[in-house]
């Protein structure tokens, strides 16, 4: 172990890698609680290693150990009550970083709930190839494995997934402006309208964690989902504030009453219009929600409420 005062300079130095950690750990994780708290263990133990020869490569490591483990032994996936939906983050968060089309991509809710069909191990690998450009030999390195091993889980990650990661990418604007169609078609309560907007597949998952009420299994079909939007708007809209807001590097609206935050709804845009929809109404994800400011996270939506 360092004496006091030795590791302060290098802990101050390695500081500058949260964000990477950050963004590495939600993604594995989902949860940006789960990620935040990860980090400071990697940290901690960081801080009572002594010697340690490449301090960003140690802190990766450590960090994607760290969440390997907690996804092998975290049973919440199947004791939880309903969808499961990723923590909703707005740009604000320090792990947000989508400087480059890698990061914002699998920033986004239909990529965090994609990864949730693979092994962490394939989760780690597939992260560290494809998201953030580590190679072959790095990643055999930080996942004590050989390069013939992690080669192979990120071939097996990837036949997983297939194609379905390359998701229709609508052109810059585009996205926005059609969160501003639907999300006024939504808030006039116009099925009509919200209906045409709704691509074939439309799938609208609700994520209240038996902490708050939501449709208990995914609701597929146009109809159903836009008969459900215009019900959820109108009660919304009679003692709720609703803001626009980006939510995992998507356009989105944030509901608040009373100062908290009490369900935040996404969507992902596909080539047929609005495909899936994210809603979040499980208190314990919405914390970090109700204290942001919302002028600080506005997005395309610009109607008063």
């Amino acid at each position: 172990m360092s004496s006091p005062g030795e590791g302060e300079p290098r802990t101050a130095d390695a500081e500058r890698m949260r964000p990477k950690l950050l963004a590495l750990a939600y993604r594995m994780l989902g949860s940006a609680a789960d990620a935040e708290d990860a980090v400071q263990d990697a940290y901690l133990r960081f801080q009572e290693t002594a010697g340690v020869a490449a301090p960003d490569a140690w802190l990766v490591k450590a960090t994607t150990r760290l969440c390997i483990d907690r996804l092998r032994k975290a049973k919440r996936r199947a004791e939880y009550v309903g969808p499961w939906l990723p923590e909703p983050i707005s740009d604000a968060w320090e792990g947000a970083a989508t400087d480059r089309l890698e990061l914002a991509e699998s920033l986004s809710m239909a990529f965090l709930v994609l990864l949730e069909s693979l092994a962490p191990a394939e989760r780690a690998a597939y992260l560290l190839r494809e998201v953030f450009d580590y190679e072959f030999e790095e990643i055999a390195a930080l996942l004590n494995k050989t390069v013939v091993n992690v080669r192979q889980i990120t071939a097996r990650a990837k036949k997983r997934l297939g194609q379905r990661e390359r998701r229709f990418r609508p052109a810059v604007g585009l996205a926005d402006a059609l969160a501003a169609r639907f999300f006024d078609a939504c808030r006039s309560g116009d099925i009509e309208a919200i209906e045409a907007l709704l691509s074939p597949e439309a799938v609208y998952y609700s994520d209240g964690g038996g902490n708050a009420p939501a449709a208990p299994k995914p609701v597929c079909g146009r109809r159903k989902i836009a008969n459900l939007l215009s019900v959820v708007f109108r009660k919304r809209q009679r003692d709720c504030v609703l803001s626009p807001t980006t939510v995992n590097g998507q356009p989105g609206v944030v509901f608040v009453k009373e100062g908290k935050a009490v369900q935040v709804l996404t969507f992902a845009a596909e080539q047929g219009g609005v495909g899936a929809l994210y809603s979040v109404l499980n208190p314990n994800k919405l914390q970090r929600w109700s204290a942001a400011d919302p002028n600080e996270t506005a997005g395309p939506l610009t109607r008063d409420s």
